[in-house]
């Protein structure tokens, strides 16, 4: 962001010509194919404010939440804008566990057609072009199941990382079981009471063998009880990846491998017959299950997820992203649609302050208490700062903490007897 003197922020109040300008553009954008679409506008719900669309006005609207990661297309700004605020959730709380890119090279796009031109027997589908581009189309009605929008969006996520990964090909595959788990794992992650009711949901359930779960089909009704199991296969795969094991089974099964033979090859060593991989699994299963303990961050998780809700990008009148600070974003309050971002945030983050890790707990409390609507605009200012502090000292300690263990790795290492020296 270009630094020196104090500025307003970029343009995006109401223009009504501009609105038309920019319906005419997103009209035509969603009428070509895919493979010849490009990314038109930048503003998450900012655009709001510089749209005045609605559901009767039948002007389309866009929003990215982000370059390389989703784009929401869709006539009415406020459905637009909260499918678009879903989606921020899901990559802030699946980065790690999938090991997101930082972005895709096209980001997943999403279009919500209203029911009444709606013709298909499926909520939503998900299409591969030939290009690689991801696009999502997902029926929109007057009172939206969320189950069904986050696993739209799981869906489109999962296929576009299989394309990443592995190009466009016929194999390419976006198993149910693990588009339920990660679904899980989103709702468990932004909200801990879900996690203890999937608890004692999971006390009265057996559990799935790895072979049902993993060989889940579509197109049969489909069983709570897999997609409790789902979510702790999951959390399971992770605890149990020491090494990259996790990480190179996703990348597997996105590929069309066999999930049985994929897992026995990604976890070496854990298992040597179908006997004792059932032993390992359900021995993890009735772990997970009764651990004691609210979802809790680690580090880099954390780090993501300020950085993320720290992070306003604008679009300039000439139609340039750009990233600008939260100081001068907070000294710009008293618009109606940064005002309603800044509450989005806040409570986003409220929602995650008890889950950060203990180095980023003082930067998410000042983080908050800057975004809060309450503070002058004088003490807003100490608040960022005392904000930007916290979160300086935060990345101090992990820096140290990960050179503490990577010279502890290194002693084991060197040590003849593989102890600590």
């Amino acid at each position: 962001m270009p630094s020196g003197r104090p500025r307003s922020l970029p343009t995006v109040s109401p223009q009504v010509g501009r609105a038309r300008r920019l319906s005419a553009c997103v009209a035509e954008w969603c009428a070509l194919p895919f493979n010849r679409k490009r990314p038109l506008l930048a503003l998450g719900v900012l655009l709001v404010g510089g749209v005045p669309a609605s559901a009767s006005s039948g002007e389309l609207v866009m929003f990215r939440s982000g370059v390389g990661r989703f784009e929401v297309a869709a006539v009415d700004g406020a459905v637009a804008g909260a499918v678009n605020s879903m989606a921020d959730e899901l990559w802030r709380f699946l980065a790690v566990p999938l090991a997101l890119p930082e972005a895709f090279s096209s980001p997943v796009f999403v279009r919500l057609i209203p029911a009444a031109e709606w013709s298909d027997s499926a909520a939503f589908r998900v299409f591969v072009e030939p290009g690689g581009l991801v696009s999502v189309r997902l029926k929109w009605e007057a009172t939206p199941q969320v189950a069904t929008v986050r696993r739209a969006l799981v869906q489109g996520l999962l296929m576009r990382l299989a394309v990443t990964h592995h190009g466009v090909r016929a194999n390419l595959n976006a198993p149910l079981w693990l588009e339920h788990a990660v679904v899980g794992w989103w709702q468990t992650r932004l909200d801990g009471a879900q996690l203890d009711a999937l608890k004692q949901e999971t006390a009265s359930v057996v559990a799935p063998s790895l072979p049902s779960l993993l060989g889940w089909q579509r197109g049969a009704a489909e069983s709570r009880a897999l997609a409790i199991g789902a979510t702790w296969l999951l959390t399971f795969f992770q605890a149990e990846s020491t090494a990259g094991e996790w990480p190179a089974l996703l990348r597997r099964l996105l590929g069309g491998d066999e999930p049985l033979p994929a897992v026995a090859r990604s976890f070496p060593g854990r298992f040597g017959s179908d006997t004792e991989r059932e032993v390992w699994w359900q021995t993890g299963w009735h772990h997970l299950r009764r651990a004691h303990g609210l979802p809790s961050q680690g580090a880099a998780e954390s780090r993501q997820a300020i950085a993320e809700l720290a992070r306003f990008v604008f679009m300039t009148d000439g139609e340039r992203d750009v990233v600008v600070s939260l100081a001068e974003v907070l000294a710009q309050t008293g618009e109606v649609w940064l005002d309603l971002d800044l509450q989005r945030r806040a409570a986003d983050l409220n929602r995650l302050l008890p889950s950060l890790h203990p180095f980023y707990r003082n930067a998410g409390l000042s983080l908050s208490a800057a975004l809060s609507p309450s503070p002058a605009s004088a003490r807003r200012a100490d608040l960022v700062r005392a904000f930007e502090q916290d979160w300086r000292d935060a990345l101090e300690l992990e820096a140290a903490a990960t050179a503490a263990l990577e010279r502890l790795e290194r002693g084991l290492r060197t040590s003849p007897t593989g102890e600590r020296p």
